[in-house]
């Protein structure tokens, strides 16, 4: 039995904000690369991002902890520093930050089809405007390293249309659909019903794919890049905030056995897209020496699967408290006020011991704690190990 109307469009309402409000034991080894690094740029999301807007997506440093993020982490790989963010948020727009030698390109919010994130022309939200800005001034030396994360919140907004679609609102997602395919493909989904409708999101997301390959191919390796690591998407259905939307399928479906089933056709469908995406992503790579593609995705699904194998003692709680509920029904996390002296004074219901919080995998709804970021760099050394560059 469907929800009653009400229900099912304050349902539509949390999913879709939700989604679009977005986005995993042990110290690296010391170890001399066995490749010399002049200097690394960083692309991407709020994942990478190390201060545009004066804060980091996870819990804040400190004069006693400095809660390294993933670029960070490979940075001081190479003896290059932590780095600083290219960019500076004014309230209004983005500006060049005024302090010399910032290379990392990357913002909250980054995605790679500007239309995913409703982005107006030149937007430094979009990777592609990130590529341009980076090499503006001259293109990339051949020892330089470039690390490139994206996908996470083109797969967010893309569900939140879908799910917007299943409700009714069919334009959003046809809009969305129709910034990367044609419309003979949309019109061919739409009459194939809801099987249209959820396929053709997996079309979308090879298109997306195409689009990114494309534009690291112009904006970076026919700029010079010869060492382009780039991440592939993450499994964002296994997120605390995706995991809540998830469960507002499972309640709008009538909980118990049949709201178990919806829920799990939706997730093995949205991370179905994801990994859509990431297979065309490395097939579109393969054989090129100049790039590795780092599977987080794979790496993630095993770190929520099997934390303990990771040193995680939680792998679905957020670590930041919630500082209210938002209009859509979901908490509202505030990353200024996520420090260590608040999580030390506030622990959970249960939960004992100082830094109790070191070893959970969420920061808050989307993003990792800085355990988190160490798992992640940990992973991007393998694979640079692996590819001969570190």
């Amino acid at each position: 039995m469907r929800p009653p109307l009400a229900r099912r469009f304050a349902y539509a309402s949390l999913a879709l904000a939700a989604l679009l409000a977005a986005c995993g034991g042990g110290e690296e080894a010391d170890t001399t690369p066995r490749v010399q690094v002049s200097s690394l740029r960083v692309m991407g999301d709020s994942l990478a991002d190390v201060g545009t807007f004066g804060i980091r997506f996870t819990i804040q440093p400190s004069a006693d902890n400095p809660n390294l993020t993933y670029p960070e982490r490979i940075s001081g790989l190479y003896g290059l520093g932590a780095g600083c963010n290219f960019f500076v948020f004014t309230g209004t727009t983005f500006a060049a930050n005024p302090t010399p030698g910032c290379t990392n390109y990357a913002i909250g919010g980054g995605v790679i089809n500007p239309a995913s994130g409703g982005l107006t022309a030149g937007d430094p939200r979009a990777i592609g405007v990130q590529l341009a800005t980076a090499t503006a001034a001259g293109n990339f030396a051949a020892d330089e390293l470039l690390l490139v994360d994206g996908g996470g919140n083109d797969a967010a907004s893309l569900v939140g249309a879908y799910l917007a679609a299943g409700q009714g609102d069919i334009a959003a997602y046809t809009t969305l659909l129709g910034s990367l395919l044609s419309a003979e493909e949309i019109n061919a989904a739409l009459a194939n019903g809801a099987e249209g409708l959820a396929a053709i999101g997996g079309t979308y997301m090879v298109a997306l794919a195409d689009q990114f390959s494309a534009t690291l191919t112009t904006g970076a390796l026919d700029k010079g890049a010869q060492r382009l690591a780039v991440l592939n998407a993450p499994d964002i259905t296994l997120t605390p905030r995706f995991q809540a939307v998830l469960d507002g399928i499972a309640l709008a479906n009538g909980g118990g056995d049949a709201g178990a089933a919806a829920r799990a056709q939706a997730q093995a469908l949205f991370s179905g897209w994801v990994a859509a995406f990431n297979a065309q992503l490395a097939a579109n790579f393969a054989g090129d020496s100049r790039v590795v593609v780092v599977d987080f995705y794979t790496e993630f699904q095993r770190q929520v699967a099997n934390p303990a194998q990771y040193g995680l003692t939680n792998a679905s709680d957020t670590a930041c408290p919630a500082v209210g509920i938002g209009d859509d029904g979901l908490p509202v996390y505030s990353f200024p006020t996520c420090t260590d002296a608040n999580l030390q004074a506030n622990p959970p219901d249960g939960v004992s011991g100082t830094r109790w919080y070191d070893t959970w995998a969420f920061s808050d709804g989307f993003h990792p704690t800085p355990y988190g970021h160490q798992l992640l760099s940990q992973l991007i050394s393998r694979s640079l190990a692996q590819a001969g560059w570190l």
